[in-house]
């Protein structure tokens, strides 16, 4: 049985969901600590309590991303290994980063704004979070391909990262009159093509 969360704990989740969404829109400096506290209903103290400051607010939201990432995803992720044929094990694995990517989506947006911000992903995640996950995506490319070698395994993870993000960023309205398709089912069909582009790079005939 899980320990109950206790008033502390309720407060830190509650000023981290309502962080996300300001920080997303607005960027790092474009959103101030006493905004934060209004929107969370506490007062500048209580959040510097539980942060200590802007910054260690913003490194917790940011953070919040690949603990998920880390953990559910990669549970996910494991399910769907018990597909027998490896271009349906491949699709499998691309659906739940494409669900896991549009549940975060706020995450998403979040970093990549950071990213054009600043040049580069924020420095909390680089060596804590991103070396270990990039492993582990490498491990499952090579499982379909194992020949293929380390540097091509880390960009073609990287490739299918940036552009699952950028689609799940896109409007679906948009998104599916772009594509010229129905909005209804519009995730499928994207999760379609992007395993009719990946296939060929792991030498995974159509079935």
């Amino acid at each position: 049985m899980s320990k109950p969360r206790s008033d502390g704990d309720r407060t830190r989740e509650r000023i981290l969901e309502v962080a996300l969404p300001l920080f997303a829109q607005h960027g790092f400096a474009g959103t101030s600590v006493r905004t934060v506290g209004a929107a969370a209903g506490v007062n500048v103290a209580t959040l510097a309590y539980h942060f200590q400051d802007k910054q260690g607010l913003y490194d917790a939201v940011v953070q919040r991303l690949h603990e998920d990432l880390a953990s559910n995803l990669a549970v996910r992720v494991a399910q769907g290994t018990s597909a027998s044929e490896p271009r349906e094990l491949l699709r499998s694995w691309l659906r739940e980063a494409w669900r896991f990517s549009d549940e975060h989506r706020e995450h998403q947006r979040l970093l990549l704004r950071h990213v054009l911000d600043h040049g580069r992903r924020p420095e909390v995640i680089e060596a804590r979070w991103s070396d270990p996950l990039m492993e582990r995506a490498s491990a499952l490319v090579g499982m379909l391909r194992p020949d293929m070698p380390e540097h091509e395994r880390r960009l073609l993870v990287v490739t299918l990262m940036h552009l699952t993000v950028r689609l799940v960023l896109e409007d679906r309205r948009q998104l599916a009159h772009m594509a010229g398709l129905a909005e209804e089912g519009i995730d499928e069909r994207i999760v379609d093509w992007l395993t009719t582009l990946t296939a060929p790079q792991l030498g995974l005939q159509q079935i």
